[in-house]
Protein backbone atom coordinates (compact mmCIF):
# COMPACT_ATOMS: atom_id res chain seq x y z
CA UNK A 1 0.00 0.00 0.00
CA UNK A 2 1.30 3.22 -1.06
CA UNK A 3 2.08 6.15 1.60
CA UNK A 4 -0.86 8.63 1.83
CA UNK A 5 -0.45 11.83 -0.12
CA UNK A 6 -0.28 14.10 2.39
CA UNK A 7 2.82 11.88 4.19
CA UNK A 8 4.18 12.42 0.56
CA UNK A 9 4.00 16.02 0.61
CA UNK A 10 4.97 16.52 3.87
CA UNK A 11 8.41 14.20 3.30
CA UNK A 12 9.11 16.28 0.17
CA UNK A 13 8.76 19.42 2.03
CA UNK A 14 11.15 18.24 4.86
CA UNK A 15 13.47 17.21 2.01
CA UNK A 16 13.32 20.78 0.33
CA UNK A 17 13.59 23.07 3.44
CA UNK A 18 16.91 20.38 4.38
CA UNK A 19 18.30 21.15 0.65
CA UNK A 20 17.47 24.75 1.00
CA UNK A 21 18.98 24.89 4.33
CA UNK A 22 22.44 23.35 2.96
CA UNK A 23 22.51 25.34 0.01
CA UNK A 24 22.10 28.44 2.53
CA UNK A 25 25.37 27.03 4.06
CA UNK A 26 26.96 26.65 1.43
CA UNK A 27 27.05 29.67 0.00
CA UNK A 28 27.12 32.01 2.81
CA UNK A 29 30.14 30.65 3.98
CA UNK A 30 31.07 31.42 0.93
CA UNK A 31 29.79 35.27 0.81
CA UNK A 32 27.99 37.99 2.44
CA UNK A 33 23.86 37.76 2.28
CA UNK A 34 23.83 40.76 -0.04
CA UNK A 35 26.30 38.85 -2.50
CA UNK A 36 24.12 35.63 -2.73
CA UNK A 37 20.41 35.60 -4.68
CA UNK A 38 17.21 33.23 -4.48
CA UNK A 39 18.54 31.64 -7.86
CA UNK A 40 22.10 31.29 -6.06
CA UNK A 41 20.30 29.61 -3.59
CA UNK A 42 17.44 27.37 -5.33
CA UNK A 43 20.34 26.33 -8.17
CA UNK A 44 22.47 24.82 -5.65
CA UNK A 45 19.61 23.11 -3.65
CA UNK A 46 18.41 21.80 -7.29
CA UNK A 47 14.57 22.97 -6.07
CA UNK A 48 12.06 25.16 -8.48
CA UNK A 49 12.54 28.77 -7.28
CA UNK A 50 9.11 28.73 -6.30
CA UNK A 51 9.57 25.62 -3.97
CA UNK A 52 11.86 28.54 -2.15
CA UNK A 53 8.99 30.89 -1.19
CA UNK A 54 6.69 27.88 0.25
CA UNK A 55 9.16 27.84 3.34
CA UNK A 56 11.17 31.53 3.50
CA UNK A 57 10.08 35.00 2.35
CA UNK A 58 13.18 35.83 1.63
CA UNK A 59 17.14 34.94 1.47
CA UNK A 60 17.81 36.84 5.06
CA UNK A 61 14.44 34.65 6.31
CA UNK A 62 16.78 31.91 5.24
CA UNK A 63 20.00 32.97 6.93
CA UNK A 64 18.28 34.04 10.29
CA UNK A 65 17.11 30.05 10.62
CA UNK A 66 20.80 29.23 9.59
CA UNK A 67 22.22 31.67 12.27
CA UNK A 68 19.54 30.28 14.79
CA UNK A 69 20.29 26.48 13.76
CA UNK A 70 23.90 27.25 14.14
CA UNK A 71 23.65 29.12 17.49
CA UNK A 72 21.81 26.60 19.38
CA UNK A 73 23.92 23.90 18.14
CA UNK A 74 27.00 25.91 19.37
CA UNK A 75 25.24 26.76 22.67
CA UNK A 76 24.16 23.70 23.26
CA UNK A 77 27.59 21.99 22.92
CA UNK A 78 28.98 25.03 24.88
CA UNK A 79 26.48 24.03 27.14
CA UNK A 80 27.45 20.82 28.07
CA UNK A 81 30.97 20.88 28.13
CA UNK A 82 30.77 23.32 31.26
CA UNK A 83 27.65 21.14 32.61
CA UNK A 84 29.03 20.24 36.32
CA UNK A 85 31.49 22.77 35.84
CA UNK A 86 31.66 25.52 39.03
CA UNK A 87 34.35 27.19 38.40
CA UNK A 88 33.53 30.29 35.90
CA UNK A 89 37.18 30.14 34.62
CA UNK A 90 37.46 27.08 33.69
CA UNK A 91 33.74 27.62 32.01
CA UNK A 92 34.89 30.23 29.78
CA UNK A 93 37.85 28.78 28.85
CA UNK A 94 35.96 24.92 27.96
CA UNK A 95 33.47 27.20 25.81
CA UNK A 96 36.43 29.02 23.64
CA UNK A 97 38.14 25.48 23.34
CA UNK A 98 34.31 24.30 22.25
CA UNK A 99 34.13 26.34 19.54
CA UNK A 100 37.61 25.85 18.44
CA UNK A 101 36.91 22.58 18.24
CA UNK A 102 33.78 23.24 16.38
CA UNK A 103 35.21 25.23 14.07
CA UNK A 104 38.19 22.44 13.08
CA UNK A 105 35.26 19.78 12.18
CA UNK A 106 32.66 21.57 11.24
CA UNK A 107 34.70 24.44 9.03
CA UNK A 108 31.67 25.59 6.49
CA UNK A 109 28.76 26.22 9.61
CA UNK A 110 31.60 27.89 11.38
CA UNK A 111 32.50 30.48 8.44
CA UNK A 112 28.63 30.85 7.44
CA UNK A 113 28.72 31.39 11.55
CA UNK A 114 31.27 34.43 11.51
CA UNK A 115 29.66 35.91 8.39
CA UNK A 116 26.00 35.95 9.99
CA UNK A 117 26.22 36.50 13.93
CA UNK A 118 26.66 40.32 13.64
CA UNK A 119 25.31 40.72 17.00
CA UNK A 120 28.48 39.01 18.57
CA UNK A 121 29.96 41.95 19.49
CA UNK A 122 27.45 43.92 21.64
CA UNK A 123 27.87 42.71 25.05
CA UNK A 124 23.86 42.63 26.01
CA UNK A 125 22.75 40.81 23.08
CA UNK A 126 20.62 37.60 23.26
CA UNK A 127 23.38 35.19 22.16
CA UNK A 128 26.29 36.16 24.54
CA UNK A 129 23.34 35.65 27.55
CA UNK A 130 25.66 32.45 28.47
CA UNK A 131 28.97 34.59 28.67
CA UNK A 132 27.69 37.51 30.40
CA UNK A 133 26.33 34.89 33.15
CA UNK A 134 29.99 32.77 33.58
CA UNK A 135 31.63 37.05 33.45
CA UNK A 136 29.29 37.87 36.00
CA UNK A 137 29.56 34.90 38.16
CA UNK A 138 33.74 35.14 37.71
CA UNK A 139 33.57 38.47 38.96
CA UNK A 140 31.25 38.36 41.67
CA UNK A 141 33.65 35.72 43.09
CA UNK A 142 36.60 37.71 42.43
CA UNK A 143 38.02 35.04 39.92
CA UNK A 144 37.92 37.38 37.62
CA UNK A 145 39.50 40.90 38.45
CA UNK A 146 40.65 44.44 37.14
CA UNK A 147 37.91 44.47 34.51
CA UNK A 148 34.24 46.07 33.57
CA UNK A 149 31.88 43.48 32.91
CA UNK A 150 31.66 45.28 29.30
CA UNK A 151 34.83 44.98 28.71
CA UNK A 152 34.95 41.29 29.90
CA UNK A 153 32.61 40.09 27.67
CA UNK A 154 34.02 41.81 24.93
CA UNK A 155 37.31 40.32 25.22
CA UNK A 156 35.42 36.90 25.58
CA UNK A 157 33.76 37.12 22.48
CA UNK A 158 36.73 38.53 20.43
CA UNK A 159 38.79 35.66 21.52
CA UNK A 160 36.75 33.11 20.35
CA UNK A 161 35.79 34.85 16.85
CA UNK A 162 39.35 35.20 16.45
CA UNK A 163 40.02 31.49 17.61
CA UNK A 164 37.09 30.05 15.22
CA UNK A 165 39.01 32.42 12.44
CA UNK A 166 42.56 31.22 12.77
CA UNK A 167 41.00 26.82 12.77
CA UNK A 168 39.01 27.81 9.91
CA UNK A 169 42.17 28.71 8.16
CA UNK A 170 44.70 25.97 9.87
CA UNK A 171 42.10 23.62 8.40
CA UNK A 172 41.80 21.28 11.83
CA UNK A 173 46.25 21.62 11.97
CA UNK A 174 47.04 22.35 15.28
CA UNK A 175 44.06 23.44 17.09
CA UNK A 176 43.98 21.96 20.23
CA UNK A 177 47.40 24.78 20.54
CA UNK A 178 45.63 27.37 19.45
CA UNK A 179 42.72 26.57 21.84
CA UNK A 180 45.41 26.48 24.68
CA UNK A 181 46.77 29.49 24.16
CA UNK A 182 44.02 31.70 23.01
CA UNK A 183 42.58 30.37 26.25
CA UNK A 184 45.54 31.38 28.07
CA UNK A 185 45.65 34.51 26.89
CA UNK A 186 41.82 35.25 27.75
CA UNK A 187 42.01 34.25 31.25
CA UNK A 188 44.95 36.03 31.91
CA UNK A 189 42.94 39.08 30.56
CA UNK A 190 40.14 38.40 33.05
CA UNK A 191 43.12 38.53 35.97
CA UNK A 192 43.04 34.52 36.52
CA UNK A 193 45.85 33.78 38.85
CA UNK A 194 46.55 30.13 37.47
CA UNK A 195 45.12 30.72 33.62
CA UNK A 196 48.27 28.64 32.44
CA UNK A 197 46.68 25.44 34.25
CA UNK A 198 43.02 26.43 33.76
CA UNK A 199 43.54 26.99 30.12
CA UNK A 200 45.69 23.65 29.37
CA UNK A 201 43.15 21.87 31.60
CA UNK A 202 40.15 22.74 29.36
CA UNK A 203 41.90 22.37 25.94
CA UNK A 204 43.31 19.00 27.48
CA UNK A 205 39.57 17.71 28.56
CA UNK A 206 37.82 18.78 25.28
CA UNK A 207 39.68 17.65 22.41
CA UNK A 208 39.86 14.37 24.09
CA UNK A 209 36.32 14.25 24.43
Amino acid sequence: MSAPKTDRIDRRRVRTRAALLRAGQQLFAERSVDGVSIDDIVATADVAKGSFYNHFPDKEALAQALANQARASVETTAAIAGAGVADPAERVARALCVFVRQAGEHPEASRMMLRLFHGAAIPDAPMNAGVRADIQAGLAAGRFSGISREAAVLLAVGAVQIAVGRAIEREGAGIEALAADLALGLLRGLGVADAATVAARAAREIFKA
